[in-house]
């Protein structure tokens, strides 16, 4: 079955295998050889490019917080909005492909966006002396926060109308990471915010 992608990667790689008289390889096409490259890909290429997103995405963080509170915070929002993702994936049984995996490090600099701007509202009011720092950033900013990660929501689900079902794969994975990472910014970060402050001020 070509449906199978085990057996598909296994039936590529024997047939691979196969020599001419002279030693040369016969030269393959087809529907089944292409997908068990691109099945391939995904798994050599997508831990790598994941990675290499995070990390990245990491140094952007420490750049722009000095404080390692802030620091751990927003990309503990940011983990809890794709370990949000990938639990919603799991449930509604949507299995990764050659495109939608591409979600994954996409999600990493789409998603630290939202705790970024609500984490850097937060410093500015408490740096303010603001006894209500949470308060005033969800109500002054996280309404800005919640159109710019809807709008883009959209966006991605109107690729739910193609009749492509790699893009319409693609564009409902990430209308859920969009709406993770969002609940993740402004319910979990400002909850942990604000437990933080009624410890107490800390060291920057």
């Amino acid at each position: 079955s070509v449906w199978d992608g085990r057996y598909l990667l296994a039936w590529a790689r024997e047939l691979r295998a196969i020599r001419l008289p002279d030693g040369t390889r016969p030269p393959l096409a087809g529907r089944a050889p292409i997908f068990a490259d691109m099945i391939a890909s995904v798994l050599e290429d997508g831990p790598e490019s994941i990675a290499v997103s995070f990390g990245l995405t990491c140094l952007l963080v420490m750049v722009a917080f000095r404080a390692p509170r802030e620091r751990l915070l927003v990309l503990g929002s940011l983990l809890l909005g794709v370990i949000g993702m990938a639990g919603a994936m799991a449930l509604l049984r949507i299995k990764l492909n050659f495109l939608n995996f591409v979600a994954f490090p996409i999600t990493f600099g789409n998603g630290v966006d939202y705790a970024v701007n609500v984490a850097k509202r937060h410093a500015l009011e408490h740096a303010r002396g603001n006894t209500e720092a949470v308060h005033t950033t969800l109500s002054a900013s996280g309404g800005a926060v919640m159109v710019c990660s809807l709008t883009t929501v959209v966006g991605y689900a109107s690729l739910l109308v193609s009749s492509n079902l790699a893009l319409r794969s693609f564009g409902l994975c990430m209308a859920i990471s969009e709406l993770t990472c969002l609940a993740a910014a402004m319910l979990a970060l400002p909850a942990a915010l604000l437990l933080l402050d009624r410890r107490g001020p800390t060291a920057p």
